[in-house]
Order: C-alpha cells, then structure tokens, then sequence
C-alpha cells in the first residue's frame, strides 16, 4: 500500500490543489491534476504532471516558472518550496571541486541575466543531481535557442520538476500523522465544555512570493464590506501562518451574499523600494455554501489572484 498516494487521493479537492501548488504554481495545473484523482500508482500520478504542464496556456507556465529561484541561487527559509529548491539545486551548490564550482557559479549568475534580457523569464532547468559547470553549459546552450523552441524545452523541464515534486510530495503526506481516535474515550460532560465554538465563514486564501518562490508568512490580511457612508468597514483582520496561508478567521455570522475585499498590506514584504503598499481583491459572494479560496500570488511588479475552492 503507498500511504501517500491514498492520502493524497482522498484529500478534499481545495486542500489536494493547495498541496499541489507547492509542485507547480499554475492554478490551471493544479486544478487539472486534482480532478484526475485517483490514480493508481505513482508512475500515473507523474504522467499526469508532465502531460498537464504540456497542455497549459503560455502564461500560466511562465507564471509557474516565475515561483522558482534562479539556478544557482537557493532560497533561504524553511518552507516546502524552499527546502525542495535547496535539495534539487545542491550538487550544484556544494559539489565538486572547489575553484572549478566557484568559476562556474560566477558564471551562472551572468547566464541568468543574460537568459532573462533574451527571453524574458528565468531559466528555468531540471537542476536535481546536476553540478554548477553542467547547468552552465545548458544555459549557454539554450541561450542560441529561438523563442518557441525555447518554450518547449522549459514546458518539458517544468513537467519534469513536477513529476518530480509530486513524488515528494506523497513522501510527505505518507510521513503525516494518522488521525487517531481513542480506542475507550473517556466521557466528556457537555456543562464542562463550550456548547458554541467559534463558527467561521469559508474563506481562505495563500500568498505565494513568486520573486523568491517562497510563502509569504505573517502577511496582515483584512476583509472589508462597504460601509453605510460608500467607504469599507472591516470585519475580520488576521495574518498569514508559517505556510502563507490563513483560514478559520473571519466570523460565520458576518458572512452573507454580497460584495466583499480582502485587503493584503505587501509593504513590509515588498520593502521600502517595493511598488505596492496594499492589494485590494474585490470579489462577490453568490453561495454561502461554497468555500471561497483566494489567493494571491505576489511580485515586486505585478500580481495575480483567482479563485479556488
């Protein structure tokens, strides 16, 4: 039995495409890859991966390839993304002969840039295993490719970072803790207990840095309705946790149909060069049933959000 591919499996839909992004940060994939749940192994789970990356919109993989780090540069932090990246691009950090490894990270970060002003996105490559003078040479190359080929080969490198991840991922789910029920549950006095906990309204959402490929943590999120006077009233204020996320924070009993804005403050995370101050997402709630998932996917010059579920 693969515990992981069971968990995976049987995860709600919202949770199983949330997981998924940490694989490849293209909504559409993730959407794609959950609806085809479940699979039977995980050569299917990673067949899916590739084939999915292959069948995106143009902007959807740039917007994936965005959320990683430029080769030969890791990024800090203790996140799922960050720890992958670290782990897919050591050889290159740490491998080989000193003198050697140091010439061709040097050249690297020029390859980098050289790269991003010839086609305007970062390269992107299957890092994992491979040395900092192997990963040079493949930009270089790659450098004398035309525009469409060039596309091609990153789709194909994505897929292969995908599959990769998802794998890792299942490791990951196969390592959680089991929900466990008491075998003899001492009763419980229900006058002893809060009758009432707290109810919460569905919503949710998830800050992904796309300049650093990493979560956003401890990002002051509000959410607003339009008050009497044609301005906002805010309702609930909380801030994102470890993973960027935040959920179970704005109150049941003020969630209604209606027009609502989440607000994120992006200044201390952007810094004091940064363009945006806040981001406001304006949004309308038809079904307070549904679980609304909004996230953002944060750079220093643009953003994108969308809604989940």
């Amino acid at each position: 039995m693969d515990r992981g591919l069971d968990v995976f499996d049987t995860l709600p839909a919202d949770e199983a495409r949330e997981q998924l992004l940490s694989c490849c940060a293209a909504p559409g994939w993730a959407t794609a890859v959950t609806a085809g749940r479940p699979y039977r192994d995980r050569d299917a789970l990673a067949a899916q991966a590739r084939e999915q990356v292959t069948l995106l919109p143009w902007s959807q993989v740039a917007q994936a390839v965005a959320a990683h780090p430029r080769i030969g540069q890791p990024p800090a932090g203790d996140s799922r993304e960050a720890s992958w990246s670290r782990r897919e691009q050591s050889a290159a950090a740490d491998g080989g002969r000193a003198a050697a490894d140091d010439t061709a990270r040097a050249e690297l970060i020029i390859l980098n840039e050289a790269y991003e002003q010839r086609f305007g996105y970062r390269f992107l490559i299957f890092a994992n295993g491979r040395g900092a003078a192997e990963l040079a040479a493949a930009a270089r190359q790659r450098l004398r490719h035309d525009d469409d080929t060039e596309r091609a080969v990153v789709r194909t490198e994505l897929g292969d970072i995908a599959a990769l991840r998802v794998g890792r991922l299942l490791d990951d789910l196969a390592q959680a803790p089991a929900e466990q029920t008491p075998a003899d549950p001492t009763p419980v006095d229900p006058t002893s207990v809060d009758a009432s906990p707290p109810r919460y309204a569905p919503l949710s959402t998830h800050v992904l840095d796309t300049a650093t490929g990493t979560p956003a943590p401890d990002l002051p999120v509000r959410l607003d309705v339009p008050g009497g006077d044609g301005g906002w009233r805010t309702v609930a204020a909380g801030r994102t946790d470890a993973g960027g996320r935040l959920r179970d924070w704005a109150p049941a009993d003020r969630w209604d149909t209606g027009t609502y804005r989440l607000v994120f403050d992006v200044t201390d995370r952007l810094g004091a060069d940064g363009f945006y101050t806040e981001i406001p997402v304006v949004f309308t709630v038809h079904d307070t049933t549904r679980h609304h998932h909004v996230p953002l996917l944060l750079s220093p010059y643009g953003y994108t959000t969308y809604r989940g579920s």
